[in-house]
């Protein structure tokens, strides 16, 4: 009697493992195909999204060792460090802004490889040096000015990113800004992703990972996971937000909710770092 008991149990268990692994494989396709579909989301042919480094930066050694680059459109599609610890994903490379205009529901963002809106005019650098680089960039509607200042911060591991947004026009307007970045630590795209209120990190598990931390600025939303590895919509930022998460090509980032006066601008500011 005890064989047989023992037989059953078995049996149960097996097909209750298989049940798990058959709906674990079901997950992992659903999560390819949103990732698949993330993807596409904001890639318009014709516009100026670029993955191509413009501005190179290092410095250190060591454990404080830290590479990275940013676009002619202030994308960071590199980020190293220490040396041989890439975070940054490579195809594509994901990184950069979002912006909504919530009077309007009108989004713009610049996520590199991910593409972008198509509504913003070209850059143009302002300023660039060995450990900063200052880039602005307008609407196409005239609306908004962004201005990016991201810096090699000395003597650390950390690249620190300034974003100024103005409202060009004499119309009090209610927006969201925020920075994303497709993480792939170590290289892999199987990661672990979580957040806190001033902090989204990714990581391998007992390996390194990249944290995109608040350092200062206006009304601070949070900082968020999502379970795709695309950029969010800048209006709609809650669609694909999930915490934790464990060996998933995910993503992270941070957004500030503000209300902006007529001619009137703010400034938030936010740092990448490796741990």
């Amino acid at each position: 009697m005890n064989r047989i008991l023992c037989a059953v149990s078995l049996f149960t268990l097996t097909l209750i493992t298989l049940a798990n692994a058959q709906a674990g494989r079901q997950e992992e396709a659903s999560a390819r195909q949103a990732s698949v579909a993330a993807k596409q989301q904001y890639v318009v042919p014709g516009v100026d999204a670029t993955e191509t480094c413009s501005f190179n930066f290092s410095a250190n050694t060591g454990n404080k060792f830290i590479k990275y680059c940013v676009t002619k459109n202030g994308n960071i599609t590199q980020f190293e460090s220490p040396s041989g610890n890439e975070f940054i994903s490579l195809s594509p490379a994901g990184e950069g802004y979002g912006l909504c205009n919530f009077d309007a529901a009108t989004a713009y963002v610049d996520y590199a490889g991910y593409g972008d809106s198509g509504n913003w005019q070209a850059p143009t650098t302002m300023s660039s040096s060995a450990t900063s680089v200052k880039i602005a960039r307008a609407t196409t509607d005239g609306i908004f000015t962004l201005t990016q200042t991201i810096a090699l911060m000395k003597g650390t591991s950390t690249a620190q990113v300034t974003m100024a947004i103005k409202n060009n026009t004499s119309t009090p307007r209610h927006i969201g800004l925020l920075r994303f970045a497709d993480v792939d630590a170590g290289g892999f795209s199987g990661n672990s992703f979580d957040f806190t209120n001033r902090t989204a990190f990714g990581y391998n598990q007992s390996g390194p990972g990249l944290q995109l931390q608040f350092v200062s600025g206006a009304f601070l939303n949070g900082g968020f996971s999502q379970i795709i590895p695309g950029g969010p919509d800048p209006c709609q930022i809650f669609t694909h937000v999930v915490g934790p998460l464990a060996n998933t090509d995910g993503s992270i980032f941070m957004q500030f909710d503000m209300n902006l006066a007529a001619n009137a601008s703010k400034t938030v500011v936010v740092a990448y770092k490796s741990f």
